[in-house]
């Protein structure tokens, strides 16, 4: 009898650990899910803020810091060519979420920053570029200038414009308010400080900006 009651508290100890494991699971992929959707909206809480912004970032500045170009204006967003690149450099980088949109194409080739000479057949709808640059930046429909992309039947090449590396991990974020902007100085773990301009657009936030934040 005790042999069966020994055996039955197994599988039920089993049990509950499967169950556990599949709750984590589920909960981790609804966290995933939800950040990929994620949008930034505007709080008067300055901590919550501070918060969100941290968890914001760190799920893009792998693109923004490397790709950021200021050849036609010192506002990040007014660069056009920043803002494509960003946009390829974020599909590229999370294609499970894009495979279903990405077609193959005429063989592009192109070169780097580095200028090293590179390929793709990889191509996918402008508009996908537009709604990332729409929901980050609250830009869209902008000309297209680049001069290391392909554009055919208005399906653009998934050009990977640098392979420059931004792992750096934030550790703070300061915000100060002004108007309909927010302003965020991100501290990263190699104690580099940059300074993150948003602009309040119907109470979401989207990066207008971004410089190093000297003395700050």
């Amino acid at each position: 009898m005790d042999n069966r009651k020994n055996v039955l508290f197994s599988i039920l100890i089993v049990l509950v650990i499967i169950a556990i494991v599949l709750i984590v699971a589920n909960s981790s992929f609804a966290y995933e899910y939800k950040n990929d959707n994620y949008m930034l909206f505007y709080k008067d809480d300055n901590v919550e803020l501070e918060n969100d912004i941290k968890l914001y970032l760190s799920r893009i500045d792998d693109y923004l810091i490397p790709n950021s170009s200021y050849l036609y204006s010192d506002i990040l967003v007014e660069n056009y060519d920043f803002l494509t690149n960003f946009a390829l450099d974020y599909i590229i980088n999370n294609r499970e979420v894009y495979y279903d949109k990405i077609v193959e194409l005429d063989n592009y080739v192109y070169y780097d920053i580095n200028y090293k000479e590179k390929n793709t057949k990889k191509y996918i709808d402008i508009e996908e570029i537009y709604k990332i640059t729409d929901k980050y930046f609250g830009i869209r429909d902008y000309s297209i200038i680049n001069d290391n992309i392909n554009i055919k039947n208005n399906y653009i090449s998934l050009s990977d414009y640098t392979d420059r590396l931004f792992s750096l991990d934030i550790i703070n974020v300061d915000v100060s308010f002004n108007d309909n902007t927010v302003i965020a100085i991100v501290t990263y773990d190699s104690l580099d400080k940059y300074k993150y301009t948003f602009k309040n657009i119907n109470n979401v936030l989207k990066i207008y900006n971004i410089e190093v934040a000297y003395g700050e």
